[in-house]
């Protein structure tokens, strides 16, 4: 099974995702959003690229939630904290989100055959199940503001790991070197990130709480994958 990382959004070539299984990873913090959410009873969660968008699609039973450059949007009921999306707050609902990064990177990934989620929270139950559908994965790194993001990175390296504890896997140069800087820092992820752009763009915001929460391996055995078809198509649901 071939598996490639896609290190940003803007990096991302719609037609080199035909026939593969994308996973969107933006660990800080829309798709740990994303996967906390569905995993706390909402009913799906919808991506979209601008707040227009995000507010045309505001009803009774949806919650707006997301971010600019880290910061609550005005008007909307969540923001991009996922310790916001409790059972309480989502349950039955429906959730349009939209982040300066993630929800970008999920829009570039239309052409693939399955689109998934993938955070550390969920990160090994997700490999058991890439393993499972046993076709080429392209793990996309949403990466920050259009630069290299370790966080992501990390993560992607994790799930490589999981992948190669699994079954047989092709790996190139960079998937071997993100199995190796995950063993490096899977000891320690804090301090493995302690001096990179977006962990310290948070923690200087004050959300330490998001960046423990975030980091966290293995908490949520969800599956999130973009429908295709009924009457959800296009929105993430847990499978």
């Amino acid at each position: 099974m071939k598996v490639h990382i896609t290190l940003t959004a803007k990096e991302i070539h719609e037609e080199e995702l035909a026939g593969k299984v994308a996973v969107v990873i933006d660990v800080l913090r829309a798709t740990s959003v994303i996967v906390t959410a569905l995993a706390n009873g909402a009913r799906w969660v919808k991506t979209v690229a601008s707040i227009e968008e995000a507010f045309q699609s505001k009803s009774g039973d949806v919650l707006l939630g997301g971010e600019r450059y880290a910061l609550p949007i005005e008007g909307f009921d969540c923001s991009n904290s996922p310790l916001e999306y409790t059972t309480e707050r989502v349950m039955n609902k429906g959730i349009v989100l939209t982040t300066t990064n993630g929800t970008l990177a999920v829009s570039k990934c239309g052409s693939a055959s399955r689109l998934l989620i993938g955070s550390f929270l969920n990160q090994h139950f997700l490999a058991d199940h890439l393993v499972s559908l046993n076709q080429p994965v392209e793990l996309v790194c949403a990466g920050t503001n259009g630069e290299f993001s370790l966080d992501d990175f990390l993560c992607a390296g994790a799930i490589c790991t999981s992948l190669q504890n699994s079954g047989e896997m092709e790996f190139g140069d960079l998937e071997k070197l993100a199995v190796q800087t995950w063993k490096k820092a899977s000891s320690d992820i804090h301090a493995a990130l302690n001096d990179t752009k977006h962990y310290n763009i948070l923690k200087s915001k004050g959300f330490l709480k998001d960046l423990d929460y975030c980091l966290t391996l293995d908490t949520r055995n969800i599956i999130v994958l973009r429908q295709e078809e009924n009457s959800l198509a296009g929105y993430f649901v847990t499978i």
